[in-house]
């Protein structure tokens, strides 16, 4: 299969975390049609898929790694390749995999005498799918790992990383007010969880912390308009350079939300959803990915840190890792998860032979 036509297959199927029955089904089929015997296909974490290329027995493997999400979003592209449901690769995964699948087909016709394993990653957005992943490979000795994320925030033929932490740990927290239900007539008789949460915000968002953020996006509360709330959940993201900064903020939380219930009356907890460490890009892999950009004429961008999340991390722990943006830009700047986010088909081939040239070169 073109990998240009796998990108439109999976763009018209797009399926959230942990739900990726059909888009692993199309991965399976597809590269069980290479028919190349050296390509060994597994399922993996459930509803993933994983590769593996072995010409040089007993050697360490490079892993190269894409997601296969798409989010709970209304695509309003009108391409004529557009979500059939309603759900969207809207973070672009669907150019992930077509390029991790390009990558492959590269790789088998040139007959790269390295080992490496490819994983279809699932739960991505959410859930950290990485962990899983990494619970069942295990057994295989990885010398690195490598993946990309596109973007709209740099131009076509434009990568950009940097050393260390290139995106913070990301970490999902729910803040939960319980008071008293009343009448609102009667409302001095309850305790109001929505006045509750309404101090805490205004105490909480006053604070500053550096290299950190810490929002809440999302608020449910409430019975009935004429009765005085006895529930209400904050949920909100903190995204920090490590996830020890993010304890310290969780403290802060606790420290504010707590003052308020002592002052007003009432109860709080605090509970944590899903938490994505940094993905730390290694000194030695950035330095020989900057030297292969400028070699070849490629615009490279040291971006710092930036705060998104992505469960790339997990892996970035455990093996020397490089991540980097790969620039999709026209023109047009909608942002990820944006339900106007569309990558042109081209950039499919041109970032899978970048990566393929860099890996090709590759000695470490």
């Amino acid at each position: 299969m073109d990998s240009i036509e796998l990108r439109h297959i999976l763009h018209q199927n797009p399926e959230i975390s942990f739900r990726e029955f059909e888009t692993q089904k199309i991965l399976l089929s597809a590269l069980k049609d290479l028919k190349d015997e050296r390509l060994k296909i597994y399922k993996i974490a459930g509803t993933g898929v994983i590769a593996l290329y072995e010409p040089k027995k007993g050697e360490p493997f490079i892993l190269y790694r894409s997601d296969i999400d798409g989010l709970p979003i209304e695509e309003e592209t009108e391409w004529e390749f557009a979500s059939k449901n309603s759900n969207m690769h809207a973070c672009g995964h669907d150019v992930h995999m077509s390029v991790a699948y390009e990558l492959i087909k590269k790789i088998l016709s040139s007959n790269i005498e390295k080992n490496f394993v490819f994983i279809f990653q699932p739960g991505e957005e959410t859930g950290a799918g990485a962990r899983y992943v990494l619970d069942e490979i295990e057994e295989l000795d990885i010398k690195l790992a490598l993946a990309l994320h596109v973007t709209d925030e740099y131009d076509f033929k434009t990568v950009a990383t940097t050393k260390g932490v290139l995106f913070a740990s990301a970490t999902e927290i729910d803040l939960a007010f319980s008071g008293k239900a009343s009448h609102v007539a009667f409302y001095k008789s309850g305790i109001d969880s929505i006045y509750l949460a309404s101090k805490f915000l205004t105490e909480f968002y006053n604070l500053t912390f550096d290299n950190a953020i810490a929002r809440f996006g999302k608020i449910e509360g409430g019975n009935a308009r004429n009765i005085v709330s006895p529930q209400t959940t904050l949920m909100g993201s903190i995204r920090s350079e490590s996830l020890n900064i993010t304890e310290e903020i969780i403290n802060k939380i606790q420290e504010v939300a707590k003052s308020v219930v002592q002052k007003n009356g009432g109860e709080f907890s605090i509970s944590k959803g899903s938490v994505y460490p940094p993905v730390i890009v290694n000194d030695k892999l950035y330095e020989l990915f900057r030297e292969f950009a400028q070699k070849n004429n490629i615009q490279f961008i040291d971006c710092g840190m930036k705060y998104t999340g992505e469960d790339f991390g997990y892996f970035s722990q455990e093996y020397p890792s490089l991540m980097f943006w790969a620039g999709v830009s026209k023109g047009e700047k909608y942002g990820l998860h944006n339900p106007k986010f569309l990558p042109n088909d081209e950039v499919i081939p041109y970032y899978a032979d970048l990566v393929f040239n860099f890996l090709k070169e590759l000695e470490v």
